[in-house]
């Protein structure tokens, strides 16, 4: 790579793409963004305005991981073609993971099936606390509770609708119920109310079940809280019980995606 370049990293979720530069120095740059899925047509023309003409960023590869539909993709693709002339370069799950110390063997009956963005979010976690039993927390359009064992094994994980898709669900599902704008309390009198705290409830015994579980095999787990929705999570994830510390970790699936280029790089250096 050239002393100045940059790769730009692409995280094509179900609601959105989100988007950031590795420096030279191979952080995460203060360059990111993220655009709603649309219309692809629309799509390409916003994020080839947005980036066309940033020659400063010396971008010199894109890499992603992508949930997304088949045309955001091709949308993203097209942009990234139109503003870089560059491919993207797009990762799957894979059975193991091994890169400067970070070490993730991936437990699933069938590895290739585990979602992408889960496996480069379980990356960086693991990157960023080894060698200790965690509990991952994605939440997302979907929402992901994923263990990883001390010893570097991802051993399963539960998926789930996501906080909003709980409410648009009892709001187009029912005929009286409204899209509801409470907040989380023990006792409910109100609807709002009621249907806020049955959403974060179902979400928190989500989590603090699987948190339960995983500690009887792998010993008490550090939980680390992620994604769109983790601010609506955060301050009720383990209140009142004995669940083990979380930890707040903002571009886990980005910081994967950094540490999987990374490793696709320097295999390719090691074979020339």
């Amino acid at each position: 790579m050239t002393p100045n370049a940059h790769w730009l990293l692409l995280d094509a979720g179900n609601s959105a793409l989100k988007w950031a530069l590795m420096t030279p120095d191979g952080r995460l740059g203060p360059a990111h963004g993220s655009l709603r899925n649309g219309p692809p047509a629309a799509m390409t023309a916003a994020l080839a305005n947005e980036w066309s003409g940033r020659k400063e960023w010396a971008v010199h590869a894109a890499f992603g991981c992508a949930v997304a539909a088949a045309a955001v993709l091709q949308a993203v693709q097209q942009a990234v073609r139109q503003a870089f002339g560059l491919p993207v370069r797009w990762f799957e799950a894979q059975p193991h993971f091994e890169h400067g110390g970070v070490s993730l063997r991936n437990g699933y009956r069938n590895p290739l099936q585990l979602g992408v963005d889960r496996w480069h979010a379980l990356i960086a976690a693991r990157a960023a606390y080894p060698d200790r039993p965690l509990v991952v927390v994605t939440a997302g359009t979907a929402t992901t509770v994923d263990g990883i064992s001390a010893d570097g094994r991802f051993v399963g994980g539960a998926i789930a609708p996501g906080v909003r898709l709980m409410f648009e669900s009892l709001a187009r599902g029912t005929a009286n119920l409204p899209f509801a704008a409470g907040t989380l309390v023990a006792l409910p009198d109100n609807t709002d109310d009621a249907i806020c705290s049955g959403v974060i409830g179902a979400q928190l015994g989500l989590i603090e079940r699987f948190a339960r579980g995983f500690e009887r095999d792998h010993g008490a787990a550090l939980l680390v809280l992620s994604g769109g929705f983790a601010s609506r999570l955060a301050p009720h994830v383990g209140a009142g019980t004995a669940l083990p510390a979380v930890a707040r970790e903002e571009n886990l699936v980005l910081r994967g995606i950094l540490l999987r280029a990374q490793a696709l790089t320097a295999a390719a250096e090691a074979r020339r």
